[in-house]
């Protein structure tokens, strides 16, 4: 009886415990993403197909280590999960004035992970010293620069900030759901800006993954408490968790997040099967046996969305501008050559093939759902697959067949390496493809089929020739200049467009390059929509007409999840909803 009298007691402390740890004003989760209250509890095992490199945000950009960092990193403004809006994150308010450039913010009064408070000095720190430090290497520095000057922060006082815009900026509250805000303490040692004798880029090597986790700190729903080299990573509830569920309850629901690393995706899938993975992302080829299984009664379930989020993102087919040699470096600059390259795509087989159907044509590189900023003309423009049209336009530039073999102008017959992720199968059965309808062609091609932790190295080291990559998708085209604008770090194919401090060189852009830059720096800060999206149309225009990168194909949205697993399910618009922070375990 009496153990009985302090179970009961504990809980109740318990209780209070974590009810004491919420903020005066937490935010209530949109009920969209919920099709019940769910219950605390229970373990949630997920599949990462490769290892994060770090645990720091802006010191890489790697995108299994962005998914995990998201679980215990926040925003100061966030987009709803269920609709896209632009709603408080870490700030719990904002305001602008008359003149549309000063932005101040109201912080909510959270605390960070181990319990030191959330503060003015964090966001002012993590904008100016990490966000905009050209030295990071996933810095964010050109989303906050507007006509070459940078939007500058000042702390008003401990839970009021503000932001001094160059000029009106139509999208700084869309890009700023992309800043995740970083804990001070943990990081101002890592700045060489506030410390004498440490070197530039410094700020990368904080949060490696051998940092004591009890030093990975966040606000996020979730903090990292185990990692297991290339085993697992396991995340428990933020006792300091300032997201609430409908009826007030705290948030997260489930005890432990489990990231299993699983490199082979056919173990992932017996994984999945075997309820080792309560949830995965199938390809289109597996798609159909799922959903036979779920249909013979198999305990899980199989949803196919429509593809109107920005992730996972088209695969793209790119060339490197600035390959060491200096004939393919001259072929690959050459518009014609990439024009007969996209000739060689065949989308419809891939779409059928790779994606079992699952697919659709893509944007070019905005999304067609994306109707706020898609330029229908792009479909007139886009390439469709001719063979007999690429042939032509290869022997147009002196790329000619001899024996079967297609040479360069100085008869040295034409190699490609064409390199992409062994772990993506989308991305490694596309690759497949291109290989032998080059080689029908009469070019040699060589696959490397590594790890897509590697392909990242490689890419951002501008060590490949071809190379079929995945990411560039958002809502709005400002959120990913970096990629798209020549001379930004993530324009990785003509990297040269950029010097080592991470300067635009305009001498190095040829002609219709120097028009994108300028569609960019006029687009970001056009506050008109109609002229705005004017702007973006005729990025898209230039895209298909030069082909930088070949768009391939668009996933629709898939996911296989246990039954166990609560929360997950598709809204009415075709959407798929289930964030970590909502799903629960029944």
């Amino acid at each position: 009886m009496k153990r009985s009298v302090l179970a009961v007691l504990l809980v109740a402390l318990l209780a209070m415990n974590v009810s004491a740890a919420l903020p005066p004003n937490p935010l209530v989760v949109d009920p969209a993403l919920f099709q019940e209250i769910g219950t605390k509890g229970g373990e949630l095992v997920l599949g990462l197909g490769s290892s994060p490199r770090s645990f720091n945000f802006y010191g890489v950009v790697d995108g299994p280590s962005y998914t995990v960092i998201y679980n215990f990193l926040d925003p100061l403004v966030m987009e709803n999960p269920a609709t896209g809006e632009i709603i408080p994150g870490l700030a719990e308010s904002w305001t602008i004035d008359e003149t549309g450039t000063v932005v101040t913010f109201t912080l909510r009064d959270v605390k960070w992970s181990d319990g030191t408070p959330f503060t003015a000095d964090d966001v002012v720190f993590t904008l100016e010293h990490v966000v905009m430090n050209p030295n990071a290497e996933g810095n964010s520095l050109d989303r906050f620069t507007l006509g070459g000057r940078p939007v500058k922060w000042n702390k008003i006082d401990d839970r009021t900030v503000e932001a001094i815009l160059p000029v009106p900026y139509g999208a700084f509250t869309r890009v700023l759901s992309h800043a995740l805000i970083l804990p001070k303490h943990k990081f101002e040692s890592y700045s060489a800006a506030l410390n004498p004798g440490v070197e530039p880029g410094t700020i990368n090597k904080a949060w490696t993954l051998d940092t004591p986790l009890k030093d990975v700190v966040g606000t996020g729903t979730f903090v990292v408490t185990e990692y297991i080299v290339d085993q697992k990573i396991v995340l428990e509830p933020n006792p300091y968790s300032w997201k609430v569920d409908p009826e007030g309850n705290q948030l997260p629901y489930v005890d432990r997040l489990v990231y299993l690393i699983v490199q082979d995706p056919e173990v992932m899938m017996a994984k999945f099967r075997a309820g080792e993975v309560h949830r995965i992302t199938p390809t289109g080829q597996q798609y159909p046996a799922l959903k036979q299984d779920e249909l013979a009664g198999r305990p899980y379930r199989v949803l196919a969305g429509s593809p109107v989020d920005p992730t996972p993102s088209p695969p793209h087919l790119a060339f490197n501008w600035d390959v060491a040699d200096p004939e393919l470096r001259e072929l690959f600059r050459n518009d014609t050559f990439r024009q007969a390259m996209e000739y060689t795509v065949d989308r419809y087989r891939i779409i059928e093939d790779v994606y079992n159907t699952l697919a659709i044509i893509p944007g070019v590189p905005v999304l067609p759902a994306n109707t706020a900023f898609y330029n229908p003309e792009i479909e007139k423009i886009m390439r469709p697959y001719d063979p007999e049209q690429a042939k032509k336009m290869l022997d147009s530039i002196g790329i000619v067949e001899k024996n079967g073999v297609r040479v360069l102008p100085s008869g040295r017959p034409l190699e490609i390496t064409l390199t992409a992720a062994a772990n993506m199968q989308a991305n490694n059965d596309i690759a497949v493809i291109l290989k032998s309808e080059w080689e029908e062609l009469g070019i040699k091609t060589h696959l490397q089929l590594i790890s897509s932790t590697l392909v990242g190295e490689k890419r951002q080291a501008g060590e490949f020739e071809a190379i079929i990559e995945a990411f560039g998708n958002q809502p709005d085209p400002q959120l990913r200049k970096a990629i798209w604008q020549p001379g930004n770090p993530l324009y990785y194919w003509h990297r040269s467009t950029m010097d080592k401090n991470q300067k635009a060189v305009i001498g190095n852009m040829v002609g219709w390059e120097l028009r994108v830059f300028e569609l960019f720096e006029l687009a970001e800060v056009e506050m008109d929509p109609v002229k705005r999206k004017a702007l973006y149309d005729e990025w898209q225009a230039i895209y298909a007409e030069k082909v930088p990168v070949i768009f391939i194909a668009k996933g629709m949205a898939l996911t296989a999840v246990n039954d166990k697993v609560g929360n997950v399910f598709t809204k009415d618009n075709g959407q798929i909803v289930g964030t970590n922070y909502t799903i629960y375990m029944k």
